[in-house]
């Protein structure tokens, strides 16, 4: 993952530039979970140059943004100039962090580079806190747009993670881009000795049709009502995860 976000040709900053409306439905979901609560440590694991951590500090007393890309942590210096974020170099499965350390962690765009996210979610329960909270975001592989081409093709959606990239770019062993299915990665997470509080179906009105037709406010008024109605049906691109850190675990 690295090497990809560090990467001359490679701008993470222009990647979000015409993606103001992704960007908001994540800020949005976060302020929702967050709403009147307030934590005393947390982390952004694998949060870039820090796009959500402007988010994060308004809920917690001190936050870290934890990334392997030393590109991003260089970018990052300029983006949360006046935050309270501290930068650490590490990954999501090696973050440096102490056990026990957070009250909150959250991890967005990650699980999408992550074909085996298991020994990713066994450090993120050592650092969380027991009761502490995780807010995991993943790629949904049982997206609306997917399961209807189940029903047509009659070919069930993939349990395992399904691999987006080219056969040329699988061979040349390029970072990998993943979609998850709910029910294996909620089975993983309760391994790991996470309980789900709560999920969110994010980025609904994603389609270029929905961005170009209607208003941004109505827009994002459609997604904020959304994102808890679709949640169940696991409709978006994009879902997320709102998990407690349990006392104990199931050895995974």
């Amino acid at each position: 993952m690295k090497s990809y976000y560090d990467d001359e040709k490679f701008s993470y900053l222009h990647y979000w530039r015409g993606r103001d409306y992704e960007h908001e439905s994540e800020a949005v979901v976060l302020r929702t979970i967050l709403n009147k609560k307030h934590f005393s440590k947390s982390a952004d694991i694998g949060g870039g140059y820090g796009r959500l951590c402007k988010v994060l500090t308004n809920y917690c007393d001190e936050a870290i943004l934890v990334e392997p890309s030393s590109k991003q942590l260089d970018f990052s210096k300029k983006y949360l100039d006046g935050t309270n974020v501290k930068t650490y170099q590490g990954t999501a499965d090696k973050t440096g962090l102490k056990d026990h350390s957070l009250d909150l962690a959250i991890m967005v765009r990650v699980m999408h580079h992550l074909p085996n996210p298991i020994p990713t979610f066994t450090e993120l329960y050592r650092i969380i806190k027991p009761e502490g909270i995780l807010i995991l975001e993943f790629a949904n592989s049982l997206n609306f747009k997917s399961l209807l081409r189940s029903i047509f093709s009659g070919k069930p959606v993939s349990m395992a993670p399904v691999d987006l990239r080219k056969a040329s770019n699988i061979k040349k062993n390029t970072i990998p881009f993943v979609n998850h299915h709910p029910k294996t990665v909620l089975k993983q997470l309760k391994t790991a000795g996470f309980e789900i509080q709560s999920k969110y179906s994010v980025s609904n009105f994603r389609h270029s049709i929905f961005k170009k037709v209607l208003p941004s406010k109505i827009l994002m008024f459609l997604e904020k009502v959304s994102q808890s109605l679709l949640s169940n049906l696991y409709f978006g691109p994009s879902i997320f995860l709102v998990l407690k850190r349990l006392d104990k675990r199931t050895d995974l």
